[in-house]
This record gives C-alpha cells, sequence and structure tokens, in this order.
C-alpha cells in the first residue's frame, strides 16, 4: 500500500519516515530543496492524489489553501486525513472543500519528533472517522496501534475541549515560564527540574503552531482566562497586590 505525505516540515519529514517502516511513502512539499527522509520519495500531486490515502501534515491555517491544492488531483476514493492540533476548525474546512464522496480522517498525533525520540509506546493518537466506513476506521485504528500508540477516538469537538487544557495550557505555561528566564540550580526539586523541562520543550516548536494552538482552537481562551483568574487568586490568598498595581499601570498607560 501507498501512502502520501502533503507536507516536510519538522512533523512531515518525521512522520513520513515513520509510515515508511510499514508502506510506501511518497510525499510532496511546495518547497524543491527540501529532502525527504531515508525511505520516501518525493512525488508530484497528481502522484500524490492517486494514493489511498494522503496525511496532511502543514500549518493549520494552511489547510483551506492546501485543500484546494489538492483537491484537483485526489481520486474519488482517497482518504484525506489531516494531524492538525486543533480538530474544530480543519473539520469545517474538510467538509468545505473536499467533495462530498472524498473519505474524510481526522487525526492528532500527540506527540512530534521530540516526545517520540525515545520510541512511540504508550504515546497517544486522537482519531475521528468523519466519513470512513468502520471497515476503514478500524484498518487505520489497528495501524496506528501497530506502532504502539495508543487509539485515541473521539469526535473533534471533545478533542478540542479536551487539548484546551491537554496540550494548550502546556505551551502557554511553558512559553510563560521560558520568558521569565528559569534559571539553573543545584538546589532544583525534581518537580522544578520538570517545569525547567516543560519550558525548554515548549519552545522547540515554531510560534506559528503556539499562535494557531491558542488562537484556533474555540476553548483556548477560556483556558487561559481561568488560569489567569487562578493566578489572581492565589495572589489575593496571599496578600499580594501585584494584580492591582499591575491594573493601576495598565490603566495610567491607557489613559490620553
Amino acid at each position: 500500500m501507498t501512502v502520501g505525505v502533503f507536507g516536510l516540515g519538522r512533523f512531515g519529514t518525521f512522520w513520513a519516515g515513520l509510515l515508511s517502516e510499514r508502506f510506501s511513502v511518497l510525499a510532496f512539499d511546495r518547497d524543491p530543496d527540501i529532502k525527504p527522509p531515508h525511505g520516501v520519495r518525493r512525488a508530484s500531486l497528481e502522484e500524490l492524489g492517486r494514493c489511498p490515502i494522503v496525511f496532511l501534515c502543514v500549518t493549520i491555517r494552511a489547510v483551506p489553501e492546501v485543500l484546494q491544492v489538492l483537491r484537483p488531483y485526489l481520486d474519488r476514493e482517497t482518504i484525506v486525513a489531516d494531524t492538525c492540533s486543533v480538530k474544530v476548525l480543519p473539520r469545517s474546512w474538510l467538509l468545505e472543500y473536499l467533495p462530498e464522496h472524498t473519505p474524510i480522517l481526522a487525526t492528532h498525533p500527540m506527540f512530534g519528533p521530540e516526545s517520540a525520540k525515545d520510541g512511540l509506546e504508550g504515546l497517544a493518537i486522537m482519531m475521528d472517522p468523519l466519513r470512513l466506513d468502520e471497515k476503514q476506521a478500524q484498518f487505520w485504528e489497528d495501524v496506528f496501534a501497530g506502532f504502539g500508540l495508543t487509539v485515541v477516538r473521539m469526535t473533534c469537538e471533545e478533542h478540542d475541549r479536551e487539548a484546551a487544557y491537554s496540550q494548550a495550557l502546556t505551551h502557554f505555561v511553558g512559553r510563560s515560564l521560558y520568558r521569565i528566564g528559569l534559571p539553573e540550580t543545584p538546589i532544583a526539586t525534581r518537580w522544578y527540574k520538570k517545569l525547567h523541562g516543560v519550558a525548554k520543550q515548549c519552545v522547540r516548536d515554531s510560534h506559528l503552531l503556539f499562535e494557531d494552538m491558542q488562537n484556533l482552537n474555540p476553548y483556548a481562551s477560556e483556558m487561559r482566562r481561568r488560569v489567569l483568574q487562578g493566578f489572581a487568586d492565589t495572589l489575593k490568598d496571599l496578600g499580594d497586590n501585584l494584580e492591582l498595581q499591575f491594573l493601576e499601570e495598565h490603566h495610567d498607560g491607557c489613559t490620553e
């Protein structure tokens, strides 16, 4: 079986290489200078569209454009699967831009090249078979499980609601901690070291991904509001007037 991958960025290169362990893999990228990983062959859009399945490994905001570029080349039975970190919005794009007969699989591998460098065992992948029959859905669930992944079937809405905390929160806190510059110290506790690791790990992903993860997940803004409210409540418990000082300075800076 031949599998197609559209996009050879950091994750796409990793994903194509992983799939090549079990399938013949063709990959397309609009940058002609990007070399595919070992065992993966670069292909034209015409070749990609004839694959039984094409995985989209592009930035979330690029999905509408990519679907319009790919659509004319898709065979009638070719499955289109996205790998976006948010699901509700990409689902709407997949349903809008693809023909009604095109099978669609929404997925989110809950890992990347860094988190998977020690193996895939126990890592999770979400899937929502939007336009697949049960036989097709079970085939790909078995494929993912065969890599050692924990396959979680859930709707795109359930994913975004939960990912607002399980992923977007982690990156929001991690980047915030990185900004303040957590110092190295020989007396670091185990939990401080974990915070340090989260801060360093999160900034390895592109800022574009961070922005899309925060702004394109419909549940992320409420998560951030609750996080900031939690910090504010904790400051109040300590009798700290930092929040009040910030609000007063912000107000003074905004008056004309």
